[in-house]
């Protein structure tokens, strides 16, 4: 019996450790499997920072991401630096959370969502209204993006990431 017991439980933990491998590849393409669970790792395996399943409230259901590209990074640095930066910074608090990381903690179809359809978010989502009684309360306004300059913030978001 106990011999039966060890071979489940080295099993079981095989099991795991694949599946994890499984979960952390789609998320880096931006497919996130919706058998999975709310929390996963990312890119960099046992230990990394979990990260929020949440795909927000909003038009973008599924966002499938590829390498970075570099006219869309221009293009949503330039809408960071005009519209983002009043109130977020890369790497300090401001008037809103830090950026640099976010795409390692929220999903790219959260992130979208966000830019979207913030009103929407802030008064419904649990993610962001946890974020708004951290940060007083002051609500993002809407940066009225379309879907094509969202998706350049998004990947301006994924280049500057550590």
């Amino acid at each position: 019996m106990k011999k039966h017991l060890s071979f489940f439980v080295f099993f079981v933990a095989i099991c795991l450790v694949f599946k994890t491998n499984i979960v952390t590849a789609s998320t880096i393409t931006g497919i996130v499997p919706e058998a999975a669970k709310s929390v996963t790792t990312m890119p960099g395996g046992v230990g990394s920072a979990p990260v929020d399943k949440n795909k927000g409230i909003g038009p973008i259901k599924s966002i499938v991401i590829g390498p970075l590209d570099k006219k869309m990074v221009e293009e949503g640095k330039g809408i960071f630096n005009t519209q983002c930066v009043i109130c977020h910074d890369l790497d300090q608090k401001k008037l809103g959370p830090a950026l640099r990381n976010v795409t390692k903690q929220r999903t790219p179809e959260f992130i979208m969502n966000l830019l979207l359809n913030s009103a929407q978010m802030q008064k419904e989502d649990p993610t962001i209204k946890a974020l708004l009684k951290e940060y007083n309360n002051l609500a993002m306004p809407d940066p009225a993006l379309n879907q094509a300059k969202a998706r350049s913030v998004l990947e301006y978001l994924r280049s500057v990431a550590k």
